[in-house]
């Protein structure tokens, strides 16, 4: 039975047994227990390395493959005083794992120099004219931030210039094979047997300082002489929940820590970005992805990410607020053009497409704004539940961004329809290409051919997944605060969801400049809690609230106004009991 919007409920199968053990080898509520269990933690043993989020845990960097090359040509860097160039891709992992590696070798008092490339005018990743400037300008080491993996050209020129490189990134390798680096640290290496797998780039750039750190400590230097990497983990955790990495494992352990510094971080930059978001007191993860995060990525969504790097490395407050008041309103344009392509899409699948035969949907036009075409493509897979790829023409050639559904891994139908495509990159959920315009359907008639071939009917059906069922009576600020213990939430972490059988809807006010959200009191026996229903006026206007009783899913808030706390559930959906 599908709800009232049309999507499929999943209840997480959890055994009642083992999270009723686990529940009381831990000593907290069962409900707790199913939330560890639906997310891989099954024995007190994980939970407490999950819990506990402690520092010490984490692994050791050498073993990662490459490793050890990799920290002794930059300790012979260091020691020599040779200029290091770190070159960075243009998002915020990108951004932050170079502003990691410059506050690193700047506390080392090494000679570092940043390079980010212009968007447009460079594209994505290691460039030949940019290899060239930057041996030109006297470095004799590079490191790339977030990139590179597939620069075996790029690499190569390097190695005849005389510059030599180390790879830290986290995408997929190409199928040319490694570059030919001093060193490739990237976890996705079929030799590297490195226990966690889904660092981000910036956490590849804290992995490479740990291991320099230790080198230099092996070395003979002092600890108190090195720097304390933990006050840089800001950084680590603003890049890691921005680029949706798994915040599991070591993101987990690291990104909890980050974001305690964040909170009180005095980095000019930081300081500077918090105060235009509006953010002050404790930074979550929902303060970065939804305020820290996006202003940082218009930078490089618009061509102006070096704005967002100098920020970031900025040793004065004055200078850093000038920088961000300036990403303020790239960020502010950047929702105007990410409006307009949103609209424009619409329009194409209104007018053009045909969604009962196609099950990937391809969209080109010269009104797309490659910068924004991503978020607008995440849009469009939301509201219709479909692989999406967005492509902006401009010159006879178009750069395209896709976003996709759990069924569909978009890299590897991108390998399957890479004749259509000049370039190609990505993940599973998120890709990017380059082509020629002429190409456009073509590739759109392929890639539904992998659609068809991979995705039925049922899987254009999106799924509410729903953690375990609660009575409202169980809800209170104790268990709030129990199931707060598994923070910060995050891909692969999500935000906890519920689900409360038979429940009246009573007290209904709709809210909003255009009324279209509602707020209510949701009735379970004794229980009793306030709901706030984002969007759903044209739902609930369509049924019997006065007399229906309803299944409601459902997180659970904590609403602070004017220092006040109340405990609130936000409407995820719902369904006629």
């Amino acid at each position: 039975m599908l709800s009232l919007l049309k999507k499929r409920w999943c209840l997480a199968d959890t055994s009642p047994e083992v999270a009723v053990a686990l529940a009381r080898e831990l000593g907290l509520p069962v409900a707790v227990a199913v939330l560890l269990i639906n997310r891989g933690v099954t024995t007190a043993e994980e939970a407490a390395f999950f819990l506990d989020a402690d520092l010490a845990k984490l692994h050791d960097p050498f073993l990662m493959a490459g490793m050890d090359k990799a920290v002794e040509r930059v300790i012979c860097a260091i020691e020599s005083g040779e200029s290091i160039t770190v070159f960075c891709d243009y998002d915020v992992d990108g951004v932050t794992s170079a502003a990691f590696l410059t506050h690193f070798f700047r506390d080392l008092h090494c000679p570092v120099t940043a390079y980010l490339p212009e968007r447009k005018a460079e594209g994505y990743g290691l460039n030949s004219d940019a290899v060239r400037k930057i041996r030109e300008q006297g470095a004799s080491l590079m490191i790339t931030a977030d990139c590179g993996i597939t620069g075996v050209k790029e690499v190569a020129l390097a190695n005849e210039l005389g510059l030599d490189v180390i790879i830290t990134d986290h995408h997929q390798v190409g199928e040319e094979g490694l570059p030919q680096a001093i060193a490739v640290l990237n976890p996705h290496r079929e030799e590297c047997d490195y226990p966690y797998r889904f660092l981000s780039g910036v956490g590849l750039a804290f992995k490479l300082a740990i291991g320099i750190r230790n080198g230099l400590h092996t070395a003979g230097r002092s600890k108190e002489d090195l720097p304390n990497l933990k006050r840089h983990l800001d950084l680590f955790a603003l890049g890691t929940i921005a680029d949706v990495a798994p915040l599991t494992g070591e993101n987990h352990i690291l990104t909890r820590h980050g974001l305690d510094v964040l909170s009180i971080s005095a980095k000019p930059g930081l300081v500077a970005l918090k105060e235009v978001a509006g953010i002050a007191g404790n930074v979550d993860a929902r303060a970065v992805g939804f305020g820290l995060g996006p202003r940082l990525n218009a930078a490089g969504r618009l061509g102006k990410a070096d704005c967002g790097l100098h920020l970031l490395t900025a040793t004065d407050l004055a200078t850093a607020k000038v920088l961000a008041q300036e990403l303020e309103k790239t960020n502010q344009e950047r929702k105007e053009i990410q409006e307009e392509t949103f609209i424009e899409a619409e329009s194409l699948i209104r007018n053009e497409r045909d969604l009962t035969v196609e099950r990937v949907i391809v969209l080109a036009s010269e009104i797309f704004h490659p910068g924004v075409i991503g978020i607008a493509a995440s849009k469009i897979v939301d509201k219709y539940h479909r692989p999406t790829v967005l492509i902006a023409l401009e010159g006879g050639t178009g750069k395209g961004s896709g976003r996709s559904i759990p069924r569909f891994n978009l890299f590897k139908a991108f390998t399957n329809c890479s004749s259509h495509l000049t370039q190609f990159g990505g993940h599973a959920y998120a890709a990017g290409l380059s082509m020629e315009e002429g190409s456009v359907e073509g590739f759109r008639n392929a890639i539904n051919e992998v659609g068809h071939k991979f995705l039925t009917e049922e899987d254009l059906i999106p799924d509410v997944k729903l953690d375990t069922a609660l009575e409202l009576s169980q809800i209170d600020f104790t268990f709030y605060k129990n199931i707060s213990l598994l923070e910060p939430f995050g891909a692969e972490n999500p935000v906890p969801s519920f689900v409360s059988r038979n429940v009246k809807l009573r007290e209904l006010k709709y809210i909003g400049k255009e009324k279209n959200h509602v707020r209510f009191r949701a009735v379970q026996g004794k229980g009793k809690i306030e709901v706030v229903a984002f969007n759903f006026a044209s739902v609930l206007e369509s049924v019997d609230t006065a007399n229906e009783n309803f299944d409601i899913a459902y997180e659970l808030h904590l609403n602070i106004w004017n220092g006040r706390e109340k405990l609130e559930l936000r409407l995820l959906d719902l369904r006629v009991a």
